[in-house]
């Protein structure tokens, strides 16, 4: 009597975030467009930040003179250079997908 095999099923198993970061090497195009992701959601949430500093910049002389003052903080002034960072990033990055739209020998190795 011939005992028939049945194929075993593939086994999946689950992979943490320190597998992927640690194990496996992503492509720089995958980096560029995880950055292009955090980038936009950093502009997004900081946004009405911005938007304040900028109306409390315009009010008065007096109220300007204070947000000099404010930006004269060092923290300050690494929260500005993260988001001038993410507002540069998030443009050529931007850039670069709009060209993948329309042409994809433009960005090809």
């Amino acid at each position: 009597m011939t005992t028939s095999r049945t194929p075993r099923p593939r086994e999946y198993r689950n992979i943490g975030i320190g597998d992927i970061t640690l194990k496996y090497r992503m492509p720089l195009a995958a980096i560029l467009s995880i950055l292009h992701r955090v980038s936009g959601a950093l502009l997004f949430l900081f946004l009405p930040f911005l938007l304040f500093l900028f109306d409390q910049s315009l009010t008065s002389e007096l109220s300007f003179e204070v947000f000099k003052q404010f930006l004269s903080n060092i923290v300050v002034k690494l929260i500005v250079l993260a988001l001038s960072w993410a507002f540069f990033h998030h443009f050529c990055a931007g850039i670069r997908h709009l060209l993948m739209d329309v042409n994809h020998d433009a960005v090809s190795k």
